[in-house]
């Protein structure tokens, strides 16, 4: 018997000469990965609900089974995301979202918070041509999965919570004026306290909904912090990251 869920398509692998293994990440279900036959072929029904990014509704049958795959009934597209892959960096910033994403959930694990994170953080990525604030938030945000919860209470070296002027990687959290050293990347106050106010579980991707951010040096530079930040620190593997180091504005 053929179970129905709705599931973000999150990566695609082709198999033998028309076959893929699709991975999706759905709110009932979690992360689940099934085959799907003959989708590469012109004439399939099935081809336009496996797009990546793509929100769609899926027909499958369910393996329960370590050793045993489940396997695509039929697929219909309910919401495509393709215009993220006409921008060659919107593509790579949303592949990045997904590759972070796929690292830290588990096989059949629901996560509703996490879910409506993602989508809404692609929607607005897709709706928004200055967007790069999109994927900062987004990859604050996914920090909490990793269990890696930055300290924006005070300052990390001194604990002191006036005179707040930075963030600190190396300290993942707060700095006061009095802590600074050269070494140091001073970020704009106003730049701060946005970041300290999206620690509050009630903030979400939503709220940019009315707020305009101007992709700037600022911006990318923070960007391209917490891009290395994920690789050496949390520990990740991103075809993405290396892709935009080679090619992408937001790494100039």
């Amino acid at each position: 018997m053929a179970n129905t869920l709705q599931g973000l398509v999150i990566s695609k692998i082709n198999y033998n000469d028309y076959d893929q293994i699709i991975t999706i990440f759905s709110r009932e279900e979690g992360k689940l990965s099934f085959y799907a036959p003959g989708v590469r072929k012109a004439i399939s029904k099935n081809q336009f609900s496996l797009q990546l990014f793509a929100t769609s509704e899926f027909e499958l049958f369910l393996s329960y089974h370590k050793n045993k795959v489940s396997k695509l009934k039929t697929g219909v597209l309910i919401k495509d995301r393709n215009l993220l892959a006409k921008d060659y960096d919107d593509y790579l910033v949303a592949t990045l979202m997904v590759e972070v994403l796929d690292q830290v959930i588990e096989e059949r694990t629901g996560d509703d918070e996490l879910y409506n994170l993602i989508t809404n953080s692609l929607d607005r990525l897709l709706n928004n041509s200055d967007n790069l604030i999109i994927v900062i938030f987004y990859l604050f945000k996914m920090l909490k999965w990793y269990g890696l919860r930055w300290d924006f209470s005070k300052c990390q070296r001194c604990h002191k919570k006036e005179g707040i002027k930075t963030i600190s990687f190396i300290d993942q959290g707060l700095l006061c004026r009095g802590c600074i050293t050269e070494k140091d990347y001073l970020f704009s106050i106003g730049l701060i306290k946005e970041i300290i106010l999206w620690q509050d579980h009630q903030f979400t991707v939503t709220a940019f909904d009315n707020k305009t951010f101007v992709t700037n040096q600022e911006l990318m530079l923070l960007f391209k912090m917490l891009c290395e930040y994920y690789l050496n620190v949390v520990g990740i593997f991103s075809y993405s990251i290396k892709e935009m180091a080679d090619k992408s504005i937001y790494f100039k």
